[in-house]
């Protein structure tokens, strides 16, 4: 019987970022600008942008472009289930640019300006032009992920698996801005939307690199619900360095979730150990939307004991995520792996 996952040790987080992000990265970069649209074209040049290869006038730049966390992982899992990532790689592009697309509507519906210490794509070309992009992004992502090539039934479960979470994520973003104003809505109704937003993608990348290597339904649900709990450490760590972040870190407005009264997990949690009268105030400050309001919302989290009391949940969730994996599926050292990026991610910085 394999050492229990819950026996292996998780380590803090590390600088540089683990192996498992890094190892890839070169030729996940070099096939995402293969893929590529032409910069000459109005899209390709917003696509390009996005990604940061090149600046708002088509030059090229060097910008921050993203952990590519979700194709290292595609990739991971693959290996780690005996595949080849060589022939993941084309799943493993469609993931990232799925991502991107995410992230070009959502800074269109959240309004948000910045992203990565850069202006965002709406931001310079306007909402509708950002659509566009996004639009065109996706397009292109089943476009790489249906390229022909060999192992057809491996690709197409792997492909059903990516473009099913595609209708999750935009499921939870549709929930996500239904919750907004809301912080009376319950701890499941956060879950079930930071699931499907976050955490189904994750879940996907995963299942995905292990349908690719041949692995059975069975485990490539485990690997589901790694991804997915993952995605949750991820999301709940996000929204905590979106209210007590260092914005020279991670490159976003820290006001912006509470500007716009997003449902996130520190408001959660306030909501729960509040008081009535905590709780009563938490409703009128969201329900007004002005900047002397965000600071008392602030400062009411703070009392509450926000930023101590959700510290420690991504933690939580990062080591249920390597418990999900079945340690008789991989190595140990492939499983120690996938604990260290756990970690990283529930305790970044950016």
């Amino acid at each position: 019987m394999a050492e229990r996952v819950l026996d292996l040790p998780l380590v803090a987080e590390s600088e540089p970022p683990p192996a498992v992000l890094t190892r890839h990265r070169d030729s996940i970069e070099r096939a995402l600008r293969r893929s590529a649209l032409p910069a000459e074209s109005h899209l390709g040049r917003m696509g390009a942008y996005h990604m940061g290869w090149v600046d708002a006038a088509g030059h090229r730049a060097d910008a921050p472009s993203g952990k590519r966390m979700r194709p290292a992982l595609l990739l991971w899992a693959c290996e780690a289930l005996g595949g080849d990532p060589d022939s993941a790689l084309p799943a493993a592009v469609a993931v990232e640019l799925i991502h991107n697309f995410t992230l070009i509507h959502d800074d269109i519906q959240d309004g948000d300006r910045q992203r990565r210490h850069r202006d965002t794509v709406w931001a310079i070309w306007g909402a509708a032009q950002g659509i566009n992009a996004g639009d065109g992004i996706f397009a292109l992502a089943l476009q790489t992920l249906l390229v022909p090539g060999a192992d057809a039934d491996r690709r197409m479960r792997a492909a059903h698996a990516l473009t099913s979470a595609v209708v999750e994520v935009v499921e939870g973003q549709c929930q996500d801005l239904a919750l907004e104003g809301s912080p009376a809505a319950s701890t499941a109704s956060y879950l079930s939307m930071a699931t499907a937003k976050t955490g189904a993608l994750l879940g996907a990348s995963l299942a995905a690199g292990a349908l690719l290597a041949g692995a059975d339904d069975e485990c490539a649900r485990r690997f589901d619900a790694a991804g997915r709990l993952l995605g949750l450490a991820f999301q709940v760590r996000d929204d905590w360095l979106g209210t007590w972040g260092e914005v020279e870190l991670t490159g976003k407005a820290r006001d912006s979730d509470l500007r716009r009264r997003k449902l996130t997990y520190p408001i959660v949690a306030a909501y729960e150990i509040a008081t009535e009268d905590q709780r009563r105030e938490l409703s009128h400050l969201f329900s007004e939307r002005d900047g002397a309001s965000d600071e008392r919302l602030r400062t009411l989290l703070d009392r509450c004991g926000g930023a101590s009391l959700t510290a420690d949940s991504p933690l939580v969730l990062a080591r249920d995520a390597v418990a999900a994996i079945d340690p008789d599926d991989v190595s140990r050292q492939s499983l120690q792996e996938f604990a260290e990026v756990a970690v990283h991610v529930a305790e970044r910085v950016r």
